[in-house]
């Protein structure tokens, strides 16, 4: 009884091993089938990427230059006109500000206020290069608008 159980065993053991021999080739030649596949797939996407590019790709990039083109202006626009403007809005807020942190607290909201480094010296106003030399300014002007003007 032990031979036709040895042999069942041998005959069991030898199919088992075709079978994993014929499902790893199955697996290999699957793989290699695969990887033909995406490369014709990527060669064929690339070919239609191409062709895209040259139908659309010369209307994109003129779109793509007059927009540039447009914002160039615009920003050009901004910087001569939005610039200045600012500017003066702050004036009264830097006019008050700056002279406080730049230790001229004589000159905190005086319209003649200058408060620009050149070098290593600041030039506080015309009136007073380097600041008044008491606690009050004779010439001191408010940049605040009056009431009445209002």
């Amino acid at each position: 009884m032990d031979d036709w159980l040895k042999q069942l065993q041998n005959e069991f053991d030898a199919a088992t091993k075709e079978a994993s021999e014929l499902l790893a080739e199955v697996a290999r030649e699957t793989a290699e089938e695969t990887e033909r596949a995406a490369d014709q797939l990527i060669e064929a996407s690339g070919l239609v990427i191409d062709e895209v590019d040259r139908a659309i790709g010369p209307a994109i990039r003129s779109w793509s230059d007059q927009i540039d083109s447009s914002l160039e202006s615009s920003f050009l626009y901004l910087d001569q006109h939005l610039t200045p403007w600012i500017a003066e809005v702050t004036i009264p807020v830097t006019h008050t500000v700056n002279p406080w942190l730049q230790n001229h607290p004589t000159c905190v909201g005086c319209r003649n206020y200058h408060g620009t480094a050149y070098g290593d010296e600041m030039m506080v106003c015309a009136m007073h290069p380097y600041g008044p030399e008491t606690d009050s300014c004779r010439d001191w002007e408010s940049i605040w608008p009056d009431s009445e003007e209002i």
